[in-house]
């Protein structure tokens, strides 16, 4: 085997576990700064944290001959960062769906006012 990786396996999960919880916090702290750019603040910290097990598994799994295998239990290391991922982005979409309903919601219920501006 190459053990020309660019990061050891628990220095990357390690550090993917700390971005998947940064990105979330440096995007309500720069939407609390800039509220205009706060989708664009929420976007990028949504890319962020679904990106991070890949890069992460990227930089630190080493390139492999044809011919050989990776040892059992390589890509276990990464189940907590995946799994902390799938957390942070279902509340992500979970709070997206909230601010779309109650968005919704209240073109609705102007509509309905005789606010007619759609």
């Amino acid at each position: 085997m190459l053990d020309d990786s660019i990061l050891p396996v628990a220095l990357a999960a390690i550090l993917g576990v700390i971005c998947n919880i940064a990105a979330p916090l440096a995007a309500f702290w720069g939407a609390g700064k800039l509220p205009r750019w706060q989708l664009w603040f929420h976007s990028v910290a949504f890319l962020v944290v679904l990106l991070s097990p890949l890069i992460a598994m990227v930089l630190s799994l080493p390139d492999l001959f044809p011919d050989e295998e990776e040892p059992v239990g390589t890509r276990f290391a990464f189940l907590p960062l995946i799994v902390e991922a799938a957390i942070i982005l279902l509340l992500y979409c979970l709070a997206g769906g909230m601010f779309l309903s109650k968005s919704a919601h209240s073109s609705i219920a102007a509509w309905h006012r005789g606010d007619r501006y759609l």
